[in-house]
């Protein structure tokens, strides 16, 4: 490779000569961000949709079965009135029966059918009864129950969250008032230095008692001695 000359006027000029190349990406169109993502909606299969059904009514006779098993008999005087009803017309349906059979010997013959007729009559009102009255009157009892159920739920909840709010500022109460120091101790410390201070003076006068007596002592055999 040879060596451009540094002397060339092409290389001391300040003018720029000649035009970049540009390559060949920046020539590509700009395509906006996410362009080319695209979000579809995932459809479900026959299989998933039958198996998510089969989940809701499985959950669906779970819930009916739980309310069944707790609140099966209302305590409301319609529910008790129409089981009355039911009880009634199945005893008529038997008496009716029981007519028909006794009647077949007596003339005429249609007093039996009149009371067979009667005995289904009365059947097929006590299954009207006890498939559509008595049986709506349980579901709106039962619903009634889970709606209280579910209120008393979350009144429990709030109680306890409120509680637990309750604990939290007492806590932080706590926490944020100044701490005292026991002025009981402060007074015991004090006391003792009082002591020590005391017992420290009572033994300097012992002392100074005693050099006073010993120097009286001395004093007293120099006299003796002359």
């Amino acid at each position: 490779m040879s060596q451009r000359n540094p002397m060339n006027e092409r290389y001391n000029s300040e003018t720029k000569r000649g035009v970049t190349r540009k390559s060949a990406a920046s020539a590509k169109p700009k395509s906006k961000a996410a362009a080319t993502v695209t979000v579809g909606t995932k459809k479900k299969t026959p299989a998933e949709r039958k198996a998510a059904q089969k989940a809701t009514r499985k959950a669906e006779q779970e819930r009916q079965r739980e309310l069944d098993r707790k609140y099966y008999k209302p305590d409301t005087p319609r529910y008790k009135q129409l089981r009355r009803t039911w009880w009634l017309a199945l005893i008529g349906a038997i008496v009716c029966v029981a007519a028909s059979w006794a009647l077949r010997g007596v003339q005429p013959d249609w007093l039996a059918i009149v009371a067979l007729f009667l005995a289904y009559a009365l059947i097929i009102f006590a299954f009207y009864i006890d498939f559509s009255k008595i049986r709506k009157e349980r579901r709106a009892y039962q619903e009634r129950m889970a709606a209280l159920e579910a209120k008393d739920e979350k009144q429990a909840k709030r109680e306890g969250k409120k509680a637990q709010k309750d604990a939290e500022v007492e806590a932080k109460a706590e926490d944020a008032k100044p701490v005292v120091k026991s002025r009981r101790g402060l007074g015991a410390r004090r006391k003792k230095a009082q002591e020590a201070e005391a017992a420290k003076q009572a033994q300097a006068a012992d002392e100074a008692r005693e050099a006073a007596e010993k120097g009286e002592s001395d004093a007293t055999g120099g006299s003796d001695k002359a």
